[in-house]
């Protein structure tokens, strides 16, 4: 006897989308067909609705155990799984991975805690690899670096990035590069702090374009110099989208990540908005967002995520806009903001599932166990109602932060049901999950 069948479907596959029915074994696809199939415990009638996989956040800063007055993993991995994300990818800069016993200490830790399945990201600090491909067998995702120092953690030169990056292709890792100028960004905070600026307009005069510019350049060669996989994160402006198309067609292994804040949040709302609209690097011009968000419909971006980095309202009025914590939430609006650019024709339902789904799975080496609705794959799986029309809340954020950059957001199109391996985790926003019932994924 088979566990769930969902019926009357309309299934977005690889290979476009069909009417359908999916059956679900065991926490696997077992089939999907054009008729029902008798045997079933539970039926889901989704008449009207959409079914895709299961989204993929693979950049998430959940902050647990040090900052759990900003976030933790349950208060994150609740807003996934309302959100129709069923795996994420954390990393934490105030308690990084550098070593095989962080990695255990910290999955033993996460593992009663998360609702929805998770990975985790470890650190590279300059000169530290001893640890790194170690780390890749346990199935770490990708290892995190800097090229500015920020958050905390220490900024790579081009030697050490260099370094790293040999080291990693070594053994065919992945790296998730934050791309600054290190010397830019120094340089213009010691002007901007001479001239006593601390005005919301600070953040895109510090965080430069053509410190995000120079770095993404730099890195990009290093890629192709070094063969190793890159991930560029968040881009921020089309200019570098084009510099990471140029590092392609010449044979680097990189790909370019971005998040809905670069596409919707422009830079003098944002500036208004004072310490509530710091994240860096920064949201560009209204133009250079839609521009990004043409280039995310044309399909040269590769992968979309949140980047949730939460803070309260207590934390980010607390200070100046230099001493409030950079970041937002996000992981809770994500995927409502994007339904919405589908359904606004800004992007084809196949290219935000590829980006939120698919590509990041191929990435992480997840696919097609996740990421894909084939049989075998896992049952990670979100209806969705493209028809629902809803404004985003502060007071519905299910982050720690109860804030949402996005309030007062007119969406189009929501997650209604959430399935985890099978397992009805959200319906009709009501949470079903639990903590402990997330899985530690390791890439294969």
């Amino acid at each position: 006897m088979y566990d769930i069948q969902i019926i009357n479907a309309k299934i977005q596959t690889e290979q476009g989308q069909i009417e359908g029915n999916i059956t679900i074994s065991n926490g696997k696809i077992e089939a999907i067909s054009s008729s029902p199939l008798a045997n079933v415990k539970q039926t889901i009638d989704a008449e009207g609705l959409l079914v895709l996989p299961g989204f993929i956040d693979q950049h998430v800063h959940f902050m647990d155990p040090t900052e759990t007055d900003r976030e933790d993993f349950i208060h994150g991995t609740t807003a996934a799984a309302m959100a129709g994300v069923t795996t994420v990818i954390e990393h934490t800069h105030s308690r990084p991975i550098l070593t095989v016993e962080d990695f255990l200490k910290y999955k033993s830790y996460i593992e009663e805690r998360s609702l929805v399945d998770f990975g985790f990201a470890a650190h590279i600090w300059p000169g530290q690899y001893d640890q790194l491909e170690k780390l890749w067998q346990e199935g770490i995702a990708y290892f995190k670096v800097f090229t500015c120092t920020t958050h905390g953690v220490p900024g790579q030169n081009s030697a050490s990035l260099h370094g790293a990056f040999t080291k990693v292709a070594s053994f065919g890792g992945r790296v998730l590069v934050h791309c600054e100028d290190d010397s830019l960004t120094a340089e213009n905070e010691k002007v901007l702090k001479g001239n006593n600026r601390d005005d919301g307009h600070v953040i895109q005069e510090w965080r430069s374009k053509a410190a995000e510019a120079i770095s993404v350049a730099n890195v990009c060669f290093i890629a192709k110099e070094t063969g190793a996989h890159v991930t560029i994160a968040h881009l921020s402006h089309p200019d570098v989208v084009g510099i990471v198309q140029e590092a392609k067609e010449a044979g680097a292994k990189v790909l370019a990540e971005i998040c809905p804040q670069y596409l919707y949040l422009e830079e003098n709302t944002l500036a208004a908005r004072g310490s509530f609209g710091k994240f860096t690097p920064p949201s560009r011009s209204a133009r250079e967002s839609q521009e990004l968000m043409e280039l995310v419909g044309k399909g040269e971006l590769d992968i979309l995520a949140s980047d949730h980095a939460p803070s309260t309202k207590r934390h980010k009025d607390s200070g100046s806009i230099w001493t409030s914590p950079f970041g937002l939430p996000g992981i809770d609006t994500t995927s409502a903001v994007m339904l919405t650019a589908v359904n606004n024709n800004k992007l084809s339902l196949a290219g935000f599932v590829r980006m939120y789904a698919e590509n990041p799975a191929k990435a992480l080496g997840l696919y097609p166990k996740k990421g894909c609705i084939r049989v075998g794959a896992d049952a990670d799986l979100v209806l969705v109602d493209m028809k629902k029309k809803w404004t985003i809340q502060d007071d519905g954020i299910c982050s720690k932060a109860k804030w949402s950059p996005f309030n007062g957001f007119q969406c189009t199109g929501k997650p209604v049901m959430t399935l985890l391996r099978g397992q009805i985790i959200m319906s009709e926003g009501k949470l079903l999950g639990k903590p402990g019932d997330g899985n530690y994924v390791k890439r294969a």
